[in-house]
């Protein structure tokens, strides 16, 4: 989505670009604040859907001036925004049972967690309260004891409170220090990942807080998990977030790439590429060059793992930097046409240890212990 953000959206060649007054992105959920009106905006609904195949949205507008969006319903008045928790009509309000075989802290926070969302999420006091009496009347049909559940809620206005006022006291980096010292003296040390045992555990987690060990519960190894595998196996190319490597089978040509999608997908693009001849992919330039040449898509190799956009682009440009330490491409060696990512020129040092790295990964094309 980075990608096509970047491509698409942000970019200065796109005409709807003027339209667009708020674009928040969280994963795959978009909310946008529109000023062209609702026809221009089913134009620039049906582009986004015609420019990746494999990217298509759907939309859903305002009813009577309210929005829902991940877990918020907002609500536009003429001069300011007003929200609250949101939840759709299939759910079933169901949590985790007080009689379920987890540590009262767990139970506790589920609670405790939905209150905070409560506080942080209404604006008004009325939708407040109303959602505090519903999480009060769920979490009791879920077994939880009634005068816990009280106090909890009752107990929730001032610790909301100093929430607030911590956060403010933070924004004006009056308290910064403060907030480290005491951190440092109440942080644990260590901590001990153990199986929860109804009774044991939490007597085990309050005489260790006294050394400064830290405890979580997290579920042990069942015969169910050892033995079942529900989830069908992955094909190896069912890769993404990867630094990869393909090559010519003509010729000692390789091309380096990165992707944040799955790779069958990226490898469809080239060969989209390739079929329309484009000027700006690498792989269809070399094949337009030497019309007799193919890819070999089978022995693809995948460099390195990046997650984060920024590294990855940046372990690219140190890939392609390693065969080509010139200012410009050499077309002999790679089909890249361009060197990725700016990096500073201390990284050439680390040119040899990467093309070992490289050729290990990748043997193809070396010569004399060297790579072509």
């Amino acid at each position: 989505m980075i990608w096509f953000e970047e491509q698409y959206i942000f970019n200065d060649n796109n005409i709807f670009k003027p339209y667009i007054k708020l674009w928040k992105r969280f994963r795959d959920d978009i909310y946008i604040i529109w000023n062209g009106g609702h026809d221009t905006l089913d134009c620039f609904f049906w582009q986004l859907n015609y420019k990746e195949p494999k990217i298509q949205f759907t939309i859903e507008r305002e009813k009577n001036d309210i929005l829902a969006f991940l877990d918020i319903s907002i609500h536009r008045l003429a001069d300011r925004l007003v929200t609250k928790v949101y939840r759709k009509e299939t759910h079933t309000q169901k949590y985790i049972h007080w009689r379920s075989n987890r540590s009262k802290n767990c139970k506790l926070g589920v609670l405790k967690g939905l209150i905070h969302r409560a506080h942080l999420l209404c604006d008004l006091k009325e939708d407040l309260l109303c959602e505090l009496n519903l999480l009060k009347d769920v979490f009791i049909a879920n077994g939880y004891p009634k005068k816990l559940v009280e106090k909890t809620l009752n107990n929730s206005w001032k610790v909301e409170l100093e929430k607030q006022l911590k956060a403010l006291l933070h924004m004006q980096n009056e308290e910064d220090k403060n907030e480290e010292q005491e951190d440092e003296k109440s942080g644990y040390y260590d901590v001990l990942h153990v199986p929860y045992v109804a009774g044991f555990s939490e007597k085990l987690a309050k005489d260790l807080k006294h050394v400064n060990v830290g405890v979580t519960f997290q579920k042990g190894k069942t015969i169910f998990n050892s033995v079942c595998k529900l989830k069908p196996p992955k094909h190896s190319d069912e890769r993404k977030n990867v630094i990869y490597c393909l090559g010519c089978n003509s010729c000692n040509q390789r091309y380096l790439g990165e992707t944040q999608q799955f790779f069958p997908s990226r490898r469809y693009q080239h060969e989209y590429a390739i079929r329309c001849k484009q000027k700006t992919n690498g792989i269809a330039q070399h094949i337009l060059k030497n019309k007799k040449h193919t890819i070999d898509w089978k022995n693809r190799v995948f460099l390195d793992f990046e997650p984060h956009w920024r590294k990855r682009k940046i372990k690219e440009a140190l890939f392609i930097d390693c065969l080509n330490p010139g200012v410009t491409m050499m077309p002999h060696t790679l089909m890249n046409l361009e060197k990725g990512i700016e990096i500073a020129s201390c990284w050439k040092e680390f040119n040899p240890h990467i093309r070992k790295i490289l050729s290990k990964k990748y043997p193809r094309g070396k010569t004399n212990g060297k790579i072509a």
